[in-house]
C-alpha cells in the first residue's frame, strides 16, 4: 500500500472540543436525537446548523432543550412535518432561522437542505440522524452520500452520516488515511467495529490497521463484505485503498451522559 495516502480523514473532530482546521455545517435530520455530549460538542463546533423539516421538532422536543439549540440558521424541506408551535419558536429568535419551502416533490428533505447549504456554504456537512427509521429511509440517506459527492474527489464538501451507534462516509475510490484516535488527550470517540461496503458496485479493497486486514480483495452486495472487522487498541489510523467508491462505517464509543429524548 502506498504510504501517502490521496485522501485524509480526521472524523473524530467534528465531536470533540477541539479547534476544527475546516468548518461544518450539522444538518439535524428527522430521527430521534440524543441530548448529550455527542450533541453538544457538534452543535458548539458547527458554523451552521440547519433542520430538514421535522428535524427542527426533534431539537425543540428534546427533554431538557431550555433553548440550548435555539440558534437555528434555516428549516428546509417541503414543511409537511414542521409543527406551528415550533417554527414560531425559530422564526422568533434575535436571530431568526430561514423557513424555506421547497416544494420540489423529486427530492428528499435530506436533498433540498444538503443543496440548499452547498448553494450558500462551501463546507463539509454532518447530518445528524443518520441512519434510521425505516429501510427506505436509511437507504436513501446512503444514497444521498453518493448524490452529493460527484466525481473522484470531494470538491464541493464532506458528507457524514452520523446515528447514534456509527458514523458512515464515502471513500472513493483511491487511497484513505482515516485517523481514528487524535493526539490531544480528548476520549475516544469511536468503538472497534467498521466495516466497508461497496455499496453501488463490486470493489478490491486492500486495508492496514484492522484486526483482520486483506489485500486487493473482492468484495461485492452478495458476495464478500468487509463487515464486524475491529480497529486494533493501538491503532491511530487505518489505512484503505478500494478500486471503486466503497462506504465506510466505524461504531461509536457509548460516551456517558448520552439520553433519548
Amino acid at each position: 500500500m502506498a504510504s501517502s495516502p490521496a485522501f485524509e480523514w480526521h472524523p473524530a473532530r467534528y465531536m470533540q472540543a477541539s479547534e476544527l482546521g475546516d468548518d461544518f455545517a450539522l444538518l439535524v435530520l428527522n430521527q430521534p436525537l440524543k441530548n448529550g455530549t455527542t450533541l453538544r460538542k457538534l452543535w458548539n463546533n458547527s458554523a451552521v446548523r440547519v433542520a430538514a423539516d421535522g428535524g427542527a421538532n426533534r431539537l425543540y422536543e428534546l427533554s431538557s432543550f431550555q433553548g440550548k439549540f435555539s440558534n437555528l440558521q434555516a428549516i428546509i424541506g417541503d414543511l409537511d412535518s414542521l409543527s406551528p408551535t415550533v417554527r414560531d419558536f425559530y422564526s422568533s429568535q434575535p436571530q431568526p432561522a430561514q423557513v424555506i419551502h421547497d416544494r420540489d416533490q423529486e427530492s428528499s428533505d435530506f436533498g433540498k437542505s444538503v443543496k440548499w447549504i452547498r448553494d450558500s456554504y462551501k463546507m463539509d456537512i454532518v447530518a445528524l440522524g443518520g441512519i434510521g427509521g425505516r429501510v427506505d429511509q436509511g437507504v436513501s440517506q446512503l444514497h444521498h452520500l453518493y448524490l452529493f459527492q460527484p466525481g473522484p474527489g470531494y470538491d464541493a464538501g464532506r458528507i457524514f452520516l452520523l446515528s447514534g451507534s456509527s458514523l458512515t462516509f464515502l471513500l472513493k475510490a483511491g487511497r484513505h488515511r482515516i485517523h481514528v484516535r487524535e493526539e490531544d488527550g480528548e476520549q475516544d470517540v469511536f468503538a472497534k467495529h467498521v466495516g466497508i461496503l461497496p455499496l453501488r458496485e463490486p470493489s478490491r479493497i486492500t486495508t492496514r490497521g484492522l484486526e483482520w486486514d486483506v489485500t486487493d480483495w473482492l468484495s461485492q452486495i452478495g458476495g464478500s463484505l468487509s463487515t464486524s472487522n475491529h480497529i486494533l487498541p493501538d491503532t491511530k489510523q487505518v489505512d484503505i485503498e478500494t478500486t471503486k467508491d466503497v462506504l465506510f462505517t466505524v461504531a461509536l464509543r457509548q460516551i456517558d451522559n448520552e439520553d433519548e429524548c
